[in-house]
């Protein structure tokens, strides 16, 4: 085995270990869980002081995100042959340049992933009306019994559980869970998982301050698809052997946590903190590791959200390569399919935002256009 798998197996063996032993890895822990809240009370200070894991949670993000910059800096400074060449480029002049101004398609996908938050953290308190014979596959912890609706990550990790229910219980599970995803497959991850929003909401605040993200290179890319192997099955088969996935899950250190909900905190509190760190350098970073991800994108050759690529038009200027969040290459690298739909798609519109060429690149929906590249757009976009 050389050095690169011995790694991987050291970190997946670690992840392994850490999750099956996630509940002796206290984050947060209060005497007595409650996993539901009224409407009277979201504007109480006894609610308000629910939100301490979560200002814990991002007072550890910042201090890792400020050790991590320090850090980095300090090994540019003392690397003798990188370190004169990025201390040129820093004090380099700079002409004046604007970023690619939003497009309806971008708004309104984060109208949706805001709105969607909203119902997923408070929506059935607000309505009044819970279903939870509805399952949704997304990345929302079910704990939180003051959304609208179930999410299917609790049975898909609780197999067990699922299979103990009545009959009628387990067809809405599967029907409902199905239907989400042969209909939209990995759009729920662009337009509505909540952890989602969160990584997005950490690369809006990386672009804003300036600081210098990581480009993930091809290698490192399939560096992590055994760690979502590994991911994957801990999500089905953790609870067979003992272990409660729900412990080392980061969502439930969001969605409940935001709700106001006294929800204990193990290993998850920790992983949702490098999460966020991560997905700071490297946007939408989980979601290249998400198992429940990974089994939404396995319908994407059935699903009706497709990605298109006129390969006359396009150019190889690799635009598309370098704004997928994902890294998927064969956006770039495809010289004769018109369909580059993958199975990590999330549906995010960046590589056809970013694609400077005329229709090179589009997000139909049954064969309709959604969303096309436009010269136009990207020109406009940028100037000095």
């Amino acid at each position: 085995m050389n050095r690169k798998g011995l790694v991987t197996a050291i970190v997946c063996a670690l992840m392994v270990l850490v999750a099956y032993f996630a509940w002796q890895f206290v984050f947060f822990e209060y005497e007595t869980n409650t996993y539901t809240t009224t409407a009277q009370q979201l504007f109480t200070i006894d609610h308000l002081t629910k939100l301490v894991p979560l200002l814990l949670i991002g007072l550890l993000t910042a201090v890792g995100i400020v050790a991590c910059i320090v850090v980095r800096n300090a090994i540019v400074r003392h690397d003798g042959q990188r370190g004169p060449f990025a201390a040129r480029l820093a004090t380099a002049p700079k002409g004046r340049v604007h970023g690619l101004r939003p497009s309806t398609f971008m708004v309104v996908r984060w109208v949706c992933m805001v709105g969607f938050f909203v119902v997923t953290v408070f929506g059935g308190v607000l309505l009044g009306v819970r279903y939870s014979w509805i399952s949704i596959p997304v990345l929302s912890c079910p704990a939180n019994m003051s959304q609208l609706t179930e999410a299917s990550c609790y049975y898909l990790a609780h197999l067990e559980e699922l299979a103990g229910l009545p009959l009628m219980g387990i067809v809405a599970f599967v029907v409902s869970t199905l239907g989400f995803v042969v209909v939209f497959g990995r759009v729920l991850c662009g337009f509505v998982c909540p952890m989602g929003l969160a990584q997005d909401v950490m690369h809006k605040i990386r672009q804003a301050t300036k600081v210098e993200g990581i480009s993930m290179t091809e290698r490192m890319y399939q560096a992590l698809v055994p760690i979502r192997w590994i991911m994957l099955l801990l999500m089905i088969g953790l609870s067979f052997v003992g272990g409660n996935f729900c412990n080392f899950c980061p969502a439930i250190a969001l969605t409940p946590v935001a709700a106001g909900l006294s929800v204990s905190l193990y290993a998850s509190g920790f992983l949702m903190v490098f999460v966020l760190i991560a997905s700071f350098f490297k946007r939408r970073f989980f979601c290249t590791i998400c198992p429940l991800g990974y089994l939404m994108g396995l319908a994407h050759g059935v699903q009706p959200f497709r990605i298109r690529k006129d390969c006359t038009a396009c150019t190889e200027c690799g635009a598309c390569y370098e704004a997928c969040p994902m890294g998927i290459k064969q956006l770039y690298t495809e010289r004769e399919k018109t369909d580059v739909t993958d199975v990590s798609c999330i549906m995010c519109g960046e590589c056809v935002r970013c694609c400077p060429e005329d229709r090179a690149l589009s997000l139909t929906f049954l064969g309709k256009d959604v969303f096309v590249s436009k010269r136009s757009r990207v020109v406009q976009g940028y100037r000095r």
